[in-house]
């Protein structure tokens, strides 16, 4: 018997160890844990920027920012559209026809964004109510909000009674119940003779004067609702106070 018997076995296993080492993996190496550190730095990375455009393109399309905000440009740098927007022949307005700051917003009763926006232009109009003329006109988005038209229609019926902004309030406060007979009880509610306001409704008395608030307005860029223009410069989705402050201001100040 070899006193060296073991001394082959030895030397097998070692040559397989040796065998696994050179066979490692490459997860396990070195530059292999570095691919992997970048990859999954590389993918969270593109997955922020994925939510960000998907957010950005989103709030866009929801008039919530404009292109010129997002690429950090002065409101008051923004080109002046066509003032012919400025129609108080015939649109419900408010304050001095002579003020040297003009507002105008195109709004869809039925638009959910419009209502968002309605506290701030109430807040903007009691704070330069005596400074600016505010002047409403319908751009109702017919193809997503079906009662927008009618709601219009009926409002510019209170309107030839002197009770535009009453019915306009109610109208916004009750944007999921606008059937012909609520905007009836509505007129009923505000004062106006429910006979004269029923047959103003019933003959579409005004739709070529909201047809042509549509014109207009799509003349001068209105694309959604809401969209409002200070002295020209188009401002869309229900921005915050700061927004129609700096403008204004910057406008009574030129």
């Amino acid at each position: 018997m070899s006193m060296y018997s073991d001394d082959f076995d030895f030397k097998a296993s070692s040559s397989a160890s040796t065998g696994l080492k050179k066979r490692k993996k490459w997860h396990q190496r070195w530059w292999g844990r570095l691919i992997i550190i970048f990859l999954t730095i590389f993918l969270i990375i593109l997955t922020a920027v994925v939510f960000y455009l998907v957010k950005t393109i989103n709030l866009i399309q929801r008039g919530e920012i404009t292109p010129q905000q997002l690429f950090g440009q002065n409101q008051s740098g923004l080109a002046r559209q066509n003032l012919s927007v400025q129609n108080t022949s015939d649109d419900p307005h408010l304050g001095p026809t002579d003020a040297k700051v003009v507002m105008v917003e195109f709004s869809d009763f039925q638009c959910p964004f419009c209502k968002e926006a309605l506290p701030v232009i109430k807040e903007v109009l009691k704070d330069y109510g005596d400074k600016i003329l505010f002047i409403y006109r319908d751009f109702p988005l017919t193809d997503t909000h079906p009662q927008a038209l009618l709601a219009a229609l009926a409002a510019q019926c209170a309107h030839e009674q002197g009770k535009f902004w009453p019915m306009h309030d109610l109208i916004f406060d009750n944007q999921n119940n606008l059937t012909e007979a609520s905007l009836k009880t509505f007129a009923v509610q505000i004062g106006l003779s429910s006979i004269q306001f029923g047959s103003c409704l019933q003959s579409q008395k005004y739709l070529a004067e909201v047809e042509q608030d549509l014109k207009d307005g799509y003349d001068a860029g209105v694309r959604a609702t809401p969209t409002v223009f200070i002295n020209g410069i188009l401002i869309r989705g229900a921005q915050p106070l700061a927004t129609y402050e700096k403008i204004i201001i910057a406008e009574l100040s030129r």
